[in-house]
């Protein structure tokens, strides 16, 4: 028994959460639609490893700020159940049941907010996250973070957090990503795979220290 590390979005799902829930807020006239471009923005900078994450979960949050926890939850569950989990990938769901079939423990690792994560974990069947903490007052989201989000080096230091809270350990470990954000997820894991990995990831001279992978098929 071990445990299994999966980045979230371009590795479990073919495609970014944060922009599947944006053209979803923005049809649902949660969001107006001049956020987009500025989104965009903020993935190509992800994509080279340069973001500022703790701008960007402040400014993902915000059209649901103040939203009571019932409507919430709607919302996000009705968002992730038409919108994201229609782009799990196929590799994703052989290697969550290779993982559940082992009894091994299973985890989202992302700098996406805990509130979409927590959705997006319960309908892949996936045990636990690690993802941007958001403040949240009876349920209403407030717009602040209340603790680290696990981005680049950070996913490594939750992670050893994480291993500590639930008694566990990193022996035989494996770790699924997709670009130079996760490096530091995948070098500290027994098992490291590339999963249909961006540009960034494949020029990395650590990129040979990786079995590659293609989840689409």
């Amino acid at each position: 028994m071990a445990i299994a590390f999966f980045d979230m979005d371009g590795t479990l799902i073919d495609g970014d959460t944060n922009d599947l829930s944006l053209k979803y807020f923005i049809e649902k006239g949660l969001a107006t639609p001049d956020r987009y471009a500025h989104l965009k923005e903020c993935g190509q900078l992800f994509f080279k490893g340069v973001l500022d994450i703790n701008a960007f979960v402040r400014f993902a949050v915000e059209p649901l700020v103040g939203i009571k926890k019932e409507r919430l939850q709607e919302i996000l569950s009705d968002c992730v159940k038409s919108r994201i989990l229609p782009h799990v990938k196929k590799g994703a769901l052989r290697a969550i049941d290779f993982h559940k079939k082992r009894g091994d423990t299973t985890v989202i690792v992302t700098s996406t907010m805990d509130y979409l994560v927590e959705h997006v974990a319960k309908g892949c069947g996936i045990d636990n996250i690690i993802a941007a903490p958001m403040e949240r007052i009876d349920g209403v989201l407030t717009g602040k973070q209340c603790g680290v989000v696990p981005y680049q080096q950070d996913k490594v230091n939750r992670i050893h957090a994480f291993l500590k809270e639930h008694n566990l350990s990193l022996d035989d470990a494996y770790a699924y990503g997709d670009t130079v954000n996760d490096l530091p997820m995948l070098l500290m894991s027994a098992h490291r795979y590339a999963i249909n990995p961006n540009a960034e990831l494949i020029k990395h001279p650590d990129f040979n220290k990786l079995i590659v992978e293609d989840w689409n098929k």
